[in-house]
């Protein structure tokens, strides 16, 4: 049996190793995001490009795992369990085709992905109708992942990585807080076929759909293919479709330490932070600047104390989770036990100094330059710029934000920088969460 995908990468090898020793370099600008209406609830796209005799297709719905209505009717397992019939039909077709269908249940959507050859559009497609109308769900299958649900939550349960974001949304987020979501016991994973295969009926069918294809297809093509493809759209999605975000604890209610026990570590976990920005700030931008200097690279100010200069630990970094919400923001560390105090002093300094200085000109400028730069890599194929327009899309967000953001993120003036360093990196506002043996 052939791996998925070894087909299309087999091609993509012997494009890339064709006669090209006597053509001159060029630079194309990426491909554009064609867009058509397929039905009254359904978006097509298209990102046309025949280099390579593959095309990419993502369905997406727009109601996610952070959906209560989506949360009540077990979308997540209802998504997932699609490519499961009882007999084992739809996987032996997918294998036949060298692909795999992916189906990923995401906090705001619900996404079917796969890549093919072009001969094998059609073939792959009726595959897709077929998953998409499935009810033939593997109740053994169903067992077996409603058991390893409850593995995972005991294991994870022994994870330092696991209880310090645990530790830190409860400090957090109030009680049922979709971004807590990951960090709570899931609910029993649903076994009745019947039901799963109408949530996923209904999910299907709500509107807002989008339909996407990347790679060797005209519009032409695409238009035919989308044609049919899924079932007509309701009306409307339920009330409670959409993610409700409770308000964020303030920065006087949450503690400045806090620490949590854990048996048997050899090692401190540390978490430092505070409640993120989103989008709507006006300080985005800043913020993508000032994360990058801060922790966003090997040589950011953190990697040069910690681990460079100290040796403390192999890692340092900050993860900011805000973007459409408000989130969690925080230093991420961790240093063997007897190295713990010495650990949190230089994490607390950093952050000081941070606050205190701002960031030089230079590490301005390196940090704008890097991340307009770097765009470049989110769009080497077709797929990656369908990805993002669909993504924008289902967010809400204006098309093109995610290209133009590092762009404003660069213009942004040292003083500005620095004064938002100053406001937001106050040292004050920020807990101090660590993990440790009791």
């Amino acid at each position: 049996m052939r791996a998925p995908h070894a087909a299309v990468v087999a091609l993509l090898l012997t494009v890339a190793a064709g006669p090209r020793a006597h053509a001159e370099p060029s630079v194309l600008p990426p491909p554009q995001v064609q867009e058509w209406a397929v039905d009254s609830g359904t978006t097509g796209m298209l990102v046309e490009d025949h280099r390579v005799p593959v095309a990419s297709v993502r369905l997406a719905f727009p109601v996610g795992t952070w959906s209560p209505w989506g949360r009540r009717h077990h979308l997540e397992e209802a998504f997932e369990i699609q490519m499961r019939d009882g007999k084992g039909e739809l996987r032996r077709r997918a294998d036949l085709l060298a692909i795999e269908v992916a189906l990923s249940p995401q906090e705001r959507s619900s996404d079917l992905k796969l890549t093919c050859r072009k001969e094998d559009l059609a073939s792959a497609l009726a595959l897709v109708r077929d998953v998409l109308f499935n009810r033939d769900f593997d109740r053994d299958e169903l067992k077996r992942r409603r058991q390893a649900r409850k593995f995972a939550w005991t294991a994870s349960r022994k994870e330092a990585e696991f209880v310090v974001g645990q530790a830190a949304v409860r400090i957090l987020f109030r009680e049922g807080d979709p971004r807590a979501q990951s960090f709570e016991e899931p609910p029993p994973l649903a076994t009745d076929p019947v039901r799963l295969a109408e949530t996923r009926d209904a999910l299907i069918r709500f509107p807002g759909r989008i339909i996407g294809f990347a790679g060797d297809l005209t519009l032409d093509e695409a238009r035919r293919a989308a044609r049919g493809l899924l079932p007509d759209p309701s009306a409307s999605a339920p009330p409670d479709a959409s993610p409700v975000f409770g308000p964020l604890s303030s920065a006087s209610e949450r503690p400045r330490d806090r620490t949590v026990g854990l048996e048997r570590l050899t090692q401190v976990y540390f978490a430092y932070g505070r409640d993120s920005l989103s989008y709507e700030d006006a300080d985005w931008p800043a913020s993508e600047i000032a994360d990058h200097v801060l922790g966003g690279h090997f040589n950011s100010r953190l990697m040069v104390a910690l681990r460079q200069e100290g040796g403390e630990t192999y890692g340092a970094a900050v993860q900011n989770f805000g973007g459409l919400q408000p989130s969690l923001y925080g230093i991420r560390t961790f240093t063997r036990t007897a190295n713990a105090a010495r650990t949190e002093g230089i994490l607390r300094d950093v952050l000081r100094r941070f606050h205190d200085d701002g960031i030089t000109e230079e590490e301005r400028a390196d940090a704008g330059s890097c991340l307009v730069g770097r765009r470049a890599f989110d769009r080497q194929a077709p797929s990656q710029i369908l990805s993002t327009r669909m993504t924008e899309r289902l967010s809400g967000l204006p098309d093109g934000f995610t290209e133009r953001m590092a762009e404003r993120a660069a213009a942004v003036p040292l003083g500005e920088l620095n004064a938002f360093i100053g406001r937001f990196f106050d040292p004050d506002v920020f807990t101090m969460l660590k993990v440790e043996a009791p």
